[in-house]
């Protein structure tokens, strides 16, 4: 640690109090939550302004007493190899995320979805010539590649991971390094000096919600994109198909209940509290999630029409209050037993190209998927259905929880 390095905590630092009681708390998606030490408190706001080690230290001083100075700047440096401290300096090293999306292959499986690429190569090139561009999140920077190819005036790609590394190499690879700058860092605790004409993101997950999109628009909104800026994508919808799935949970309820009781009845022992904490589970949890991956083995009947849940226009819609609850109805059109639904949305890349993970569009690596209901419901063509949609957090990262209402 260097005692006279600035340092100031991080905006992207999010904190959730999980079941086992502890204070949790990450930057990014591509971390694993960390146990946060009550005793490391007072020591990350000493920062919360900005300071150096010296300063904090002092300042702590002054309401404490401490006498340990090793033990403090060993807090400090795991403040910082955890990214809950950065540099105020952006020229300051900065610990990158070693998990997530550091992975080649997480990369290699998008890059090979030629239907996305060429999509964003597209809608990057009719946006980008004489503009100065920036893209949150870019990976191996194949995007920031294509907006200096298009004739941007400058490009500054940002990544918090460690595929940096592998940005940097293609940038010089193709012959880009003096065009496009790269930042190592969160797209949120970046300081630009000029704000951005094009804002490329990529940061939609299967459930469109999944890698925190919401709070980086709204970050890059306010601090990286001029007034009347584009994103590209700039408007995003989402949808759910009601299904048919004619696989049941290997356990339901009363299943789980009885393997509780049976294990009271051998140990002897009064399970009762566990029993009744079995018995207040979400049916959901009980049921295995279809994922993206085996989309050619299941085909569930589709029972309802298509239902929009969400409309953003991310470029000027409220979007703080996309997490409020609301209510949408999902009409009937196929006899059968409604047990889950698919999701998936439409990227507006441009008035001209959308992306999409619909289950009636191409493949991509988006994947396709399913979530079970919390109860299954005989249906019948013109029935109407209620659905409640929210968006929520858990560990650390975003998702849309919909269920009948």
């Amino acid at each position: 640690m260097q005692w006279d390095v600035p340092y100031i905590v991080s905006r992207s630092l999010t904190f959730e109090i999980v079941r086992t009681g502890r204070l949790s708390a990450r930057t990014s998606i591509s971390r694993p939550l960390q146990d946060m030490d009550l005793d490391a408190l007072p020591v990350l706001l000493a920062f919360a302004a900005g300071a150096t080690p010296r300063e904090a230290l002092a300042r702590l001083r002054a309401e404490w007493e401490i006498e340990d100075e090793a033990g403090f700047a060993t807090v400090v440096d795991a403040l910082s190899r955890q990214a809950f401290l950065v540099p105020v300096d952006q020229e300051g090293e900065v610990s990158l995320a070693q998990e997530g999306f550091a992975s080649i292959l997480l990369h290699h499986h998008m890059l090979r979805d030629t239907l996305r690429v060429m999509a964003y190569q597209a809608a990057i090139a009719r946006h980008s010539r004489g503009r100065s561009v920036v893209e949150i999140g870019c990976g191996t920077g194949i995007l920031s590649i294509f907006a200096a190819r298009a004739g941007a005036r400058r490009v500054v790609a940002i990544e918090e991971s460690e595929i940096a590394a592998v940005a940097e190499r293609m940038f010089r690879a193709n012959g880009y390094d003096g065009i496009i700058e790269l930042r190592r860092a969160n797209s949120r605790d970046v300081q630009l000096d000029e704000p951005a004409d094009l804002l490329i993101h990529e940061i939609i997950g299967g459930d469109p919600f999944a890698e925190n999109l919401i709070p980086f628009v709204l970050d890059a909104r306010e601090r990286l994109l001029r007034p009347g800026g584009r994103f590209l994508p700039s408007r995003l919808q989402v949808f759910c198909l009601g299904l048919e799935v004619e696989l049941r949970p290997h356990r339901d309820k009363a299943y789980l209940l009885a393997e509780a009781a049976e294990a009271q009845r051998l140990y002897g022992v009064d399970l009762g509290p566990v029993l009744d904490l079995l018995a207040e589970v979400d049916p959901r949890q009980l049921v295995r999630l279809f994922e993206d991956g085996d989309t050619a083995l299941f085909q569930p009947k589709v029972l309802s029409d298509e239902c929009l849940l969400v409309d953003l226009d991310l470029g000027s819609d409220d979007l703080d209050r996309t997490g409020e609850p609301t209510e949408v109805r999902l009409r009937i059109r196929n006899p059968g037993t409604l047990g889950a639904v698919a999701i998936y949305f439409r990227a507006h890349l441009d008035e001209e190209t959308q992306l999409s993970n619909s289950p009636f569009a191409a493949p991509t690596s988006w994947g396709r998927p399913v979530r079970p209901l919390s109860r299954r419901v005989q249906v019948a063509p013109g029935d109407e259905l209620v659905l409640q949609v929210q968006r929520r957090s858990r560990r650390g990262s975003q998702y849309l929880d919909i269920d009948l209402a």
